[in-house]
């Protein structure tokens, strides 16, 4: 079994083609976005894998300073938003392919972008054609993973897609429920939860009604789509279509408590989106289609050299 984020960017494809089935992992995007922006803190928002292996060990350790989190929200949100969209979209609908091909780091970032709705139907990703069959086979809420009473029968559904593979001996259902308890409450491993002890609490780190609202409709969205008749046979897209519904009552009932009370409205400010690019920019250490670096990539950069055309001197 192999974790990845793929395709997202901060995701690689590091298993060829030695696997042979998907399990999708489903978080509410609500937390899975403070949550990525808090490693992103912890690694020192760095883009390479050897700066990110310098700072291994900070993982689930502390909570992203708030400042940054509403500088990076404001910035990203809509972005990640789409990606965690477009990533639930990839394993459904076997590979749809949102970023360029000559888009290696798969960011979307001058001089690429993500592909629109109107380009459809989106190419399939060659790893989904070549390597493995990217239709999920069972698909996991992450809430219900790690809560006492859901989570030993999301685990039994992860386990039941193992049985009767070749050379696969699987545990039975009953000893499933023993797995669980033992390793939710005695792994040694850091998770979330372990950043409780050094930050200040996960709610802290709120939107705006706005910004809630584009989650709200975000989740709509994706129901309303898995709930069409050419998935109505595929039992992963009601399970999605389950969750998407427990998703959407959560954040209504936040959004509410927003309309009450809503967040101070800060003084207009017409370059805020220029100063918060600029941040990043200093901050995770610029594109990463910078020319000076592409040029040097004796391979690459003949491919992609037209597009720079109105930045090369």
């Amino acid at each position: 079994i192999i974790k990845t984020q793929w395709p997202h960017y901060q995701g690689i494809w590091s298993f060829g083609s030695t696997l042979d089935q998907v399990i999708l992992v489903v978080r509410n995007p609500r937390w899975a976005i403070p949550s990525f922006h808090n490693i992103l803190s912890e690694v020192d928002y760095a883009q390479d894998w050897l700066s990110v292996f310098e700072h291994i060990d900070d993982v689930f350790t502390k909570r992203a300073p708030l400042p940054n989190w509403i500088k990076w929200r404001d910035l990203k949100l809509d972005e990640e938003l789409d990606l965690w969209a477009w990533h639930i979209d990839y394993y459904m609908e076997d590979g749809q392919q949102y970023w360029d091909d000559l888009d290696y780091e798969r960011v979307g970032e001058s001089p690429f972008q993500f592909r629109t709705e109107d380009m459809k139907p989106w190419p399939k990703d060659f790893h989904c054609i070549y390597d493995i069959d990217c239709m999920p086979k069972e698909v996991i809420s992450y809430e219900k993973l790690r809560n006492y009473e859901t989570g030993p029968n999301e685990l039994r559904k992860i386990a039941n897609t193992f049985r009767g593979k070749k050379a696969m001996t699987v545990l039975s259902n009953e000893a499933v429920d023993c797995v669980w308890f033992e390793t939710f409450l005695k792994a040694d491993a850091r998770q979330n939860d372990d950043r409780d002890e050094t930050s200040l609490e996960r709610t802290q780190y709120g939107l705006t009604n706005a910004q809630t609202q584009k989650i709200v409709d975000k989740l709509y969205n994706m129901k309303n789509k898995y709930s069409q008749s050419q998935f109505s046979n595929m039992t992963a897209a009601t399970a999605l279509v389950e969750i998407f519904d427990e998703y959407i009552v959560e954040l209504e009932e936040e959004l509410a408590v927003l309309n009450v009370n809503p967040a101070p409205t800060p003084v207009p400010n017409p370059n805020y989106h220029d100063e918060l690019v600029s941040w990043y920019a200093a901050l995770a250490g610029g594109s990463r289609y910078e020319i000076s670096k592409v040029q040097n990539m004796r391979g690459y950069w003949p491919l992609v050299k037209d597009l720079y055309n109105n930045t090369v001197g």
